[in-house]
């Protein structure tokens, strides 16, 4: 894939594109990652579609903007890719984060979609009522401000500390070291960790992200793969069945699959994918 850079609101996005032929397929990776995450995705679609994954604002290899990371300039971001590769319509491919960007995209431009697949993404709201997380708006973005960002000096050691301190220790992490976003600090090491003044911002748009509202604006058929092994499997199994009535559904549960599925279970997720992509069109 050719690297591309597309610019939209004094931010340089990171792109990459594949040989144009079939119709795009854009994906969006997850938080702190970027889009090196499909790499074992990608084989699986390159012959008969034209594939797109871009660094979201802030992470992977797109500038660290001081600003724009509200629901509006990510969406916003998500467009300029588009008009910048002349892509009339695309499949919108997200886990996680950007999953959850891909649904306000899919409310807020349904023209321009054809249709939207959710990894693990796009099913339940960050807090509130049967909310992912039992906190407040000001709690959650209190800790976003005062998260602490460990250093180390190269992305190695990193991966080998994490390996040794943290619990429940499981190669699915191994693979997710391979893709984090690797950010400097001031005192010469690196952090994967995304700077606090950006991690905030990102939190105060996820808590406010309302996914019932949204699919009251979204068109086009969706896939929904929520991850067999994840909490609140049937909060979020709950709000699709709310919400299928207004579109063309789908939804399969990948059995044993966690929230990163790009690296957790790209064969099974891929084929699932292209069975869906030839049922509706």
């Amino acid at each position: 894939m050719k690297s591309v850079y597309v610019w939209n609101q004094e931010c340089r996005l990171q792109v990459w594109e594949s040989e144009r032929k079939g119709q795009t397929i854009l994906f969006l990776h997850p938080q702190g990652g970027c889009s090196s995450i499909w790499r074992d995705m990608l084989p699986h679609f390159s012959e008969d579609y034209h594939l797109v994954c871009m660094d979201l604002r802030g992470q992977g290899d797109s500038d660290r903007a001081a600003s724009g990371y509200d629901i509006d300039t990510q969406c916003a971001d998500i467009l300029a890719v588009l008009e910048a590769l002349h892509i009339e319509k695309a499949h919108l491919v997200g886990n996680s984060l950007g999953g959850d960007f891909a649904t306000f995209f899919a409310a807020k431009h349904p023209e321009r979609m054809l249709s939207l697949i959710h990894l693990d993404s796009g099913m339940i709201d960050y807090i509130g009522e049967n909310g992912e997380h039992d906190l407040s708006r000001e709690e959650v973005l209190t800790n976003a401000r005062n998260r602490e960002r460990t250093g180390y000096d190269t992305k190695e050691q990193f991966a080998s500390h994490a390996k040794e301190t943290w619990t429940k220790w499981d190669p699915y992490y191994e693979k997710w070291f391979e893709h984090v976003s690797i950010y400097p600090m001031e005192n010469g090491q690196i952090t994967y960790r995304i700077p606090n003044d950006i991690n905030v911002q990102i939190m105060e748009t996820v808590c406010d992200l309302h996914y019932e509202e949204a699919y009251q604006q979204i068109t086009c058929p969706v896939l929904f793969l929520p991850a067999a092994d994840e909490p609140k499997l049937d909060v979020k199994l709950s709000l699709i069945g709310r919400v299928r009535d207004n579109f063309t559904s789908k939804v399969v549960i990948i059995p044993h699959s966690k929230h990163l599925m790009p690296i957790d279970q790209p064969l099974l997720a891929s084929k699932e994918i292209l069975t869906f992509l030839k049922e509706i069109f």
